[in-house]
């Protein structure tokens, strides 16, 4: 079954919420996440919550109401790789890449993101979330970063973020369309 949530994010100094979508019933076709996309293959958006209701609305999308979504800055997120590593960074660039993936697979694009030097970047951020699932009881996982390696993270997210660019459905303010 596919479902649909609201997913807000930061981009380009605007908040906009577009709507997320996943389909887990086909693990075998592969990752299926992505994005709400019209029929040009443009990314839609909206800017309140009352605007991606009626979206959602538009395009025959029911929003999932229960599932929280946090804002994901997309403007410099790698600059967290600058600060120390914690687990709430690492939780905020997983989100970030695993989001600017979705993107990009909604409008057939590649992010360029695998490969064993980038899997390892991905895995190591991963490893720093120290989710209860994955980390034992008493042990913690701090990733270090080689600067080669937060040069490969700042790629994907530039990729990522002219992808997401290029793609955006346009948008006018009440204030542009006034005459």
């Amino acid at each position: 079954m596919r479902y649909s949530v609201a997913q807000w994010i930061e981009f380009r100094g605007v908040r906009r919420g577009l709507v997320w979508q996943s389909d887990d019933e086909t693990p075998a076709k592969g990752d299926t996440d992505g994005v709400l996309v019209d029929d040009g293959g443009r990314i839609v958006w909206a800017r309140t919550p009352r605007e991606l209701t009626e979206l959602a609305e538009q395009y025959g999308v029911t929003l999932e109401e229960d599932v929280p979504s946090e804002l994901v800055n997309l403007d410099g997120s790698e600059k967290l790789l600058a600060l120390p590593i914690s687990d709430d960074i690492c939780n905020q660039l997983i989100n970030a890449w695993n989001l600017l993936g979705d993107v990009a697979r909604s409008v057939g694009a590649s992010l360029d993101d695998r490969g064993a030097d980038k899997d390892r970047c991905y895995e190591k951020l991963f490893a720093g979330m120290n989710l209860k699932i994955y980390t034992a009881p008493g042990e913690h996982y701090a990733p270090h970063f080689k600067k080669s390696e937060k040069r490969l993270i700042k790629e994907v997210f530039n990729r990522g973020r002219i992808i997401l660019d290029a793609r955006l459905q346009e948008r006018t303010t009440a204030q542009e369309q006034a005459p």
